[in-house]
């Protein structure tokens, strides 16, 4: 089973947070990466994409290791970096991966490439109904829509507390109850 342990780093240093931890664990067992949003902006020249962190100044690390061996195996490393300031957890090893719910639910929303893309639906009356994206099936965690800035704001559950994250969603239609 892969386990799932969560570092609070310094907020735009992920990338290279992700690296540092990649290349010191060297091998299949550990992989670092943070989840990323597909923002789409389009005006009537072009439509550029562009990738945000999910939750900014977060790095996951999905791993084999259990808590005890994960934070020996760790300690070494985050010294080496300026920018990872702790693991996050309860300080009890047994308590520090992401509880399977969690895990579940956000691998739900994330592609192979940990990226949330843009959904795609529409409005009628009051309700929102998706027709494809990562949001399909999922309508109840939408809190807001800005239909203007193409984005939904949704709320999950990260580390015990409740989170509103912006993804991208495409109203193409709004109709009258």
């Amino acid at each position: 089973m892969w386990n799932w342990y969560i570092f609070f780093v310094q907020a735009g240093k992920e990338n290279i947070v992700c690296k540092h931890l990649n290349t010191e664990f060297g091998s299949e067992e550990s992989v670092s990466f943070f989840p990323k949003i597909e923002l789409v902006y389009k005006n009537s020249k072009q439509v550029r994409k562009e990738l945000k962190p999910m939750f900014p100044g977060y790095v996951f690390v999905e791993t084999k290791r259990d808590g005890r061996s994960f934070i020996t195996f760790v300690e070494q490393i985050t010294r080496k970096s300026k920018y990872i300031i702790k693991l996050l957890g309860k300080g009890n090893p047994d308590y520090m991966a992401v509880n399977e719910k969690e895990k579940a639910f956000l691998l739900g929303f994330l592609d192979g490439s940990y990226i949330v893309g843009e959904s795609i639906g529409f409005i009628e009356g009051d309700r929102v109904f998706v027709t494809s994206g990562p949001l399909l099936g999922r309508e109840s965690t939408i809190k807001r829509i800005n239909r203007h800035k193409r984005c939904a704001e949704i709320e999950l559950e990260f580390m015990g507390d409740v989170r509103r994250v912006s993804v991208s969603v495409e109203i193409v239609e709004k109709l009258p109850e």
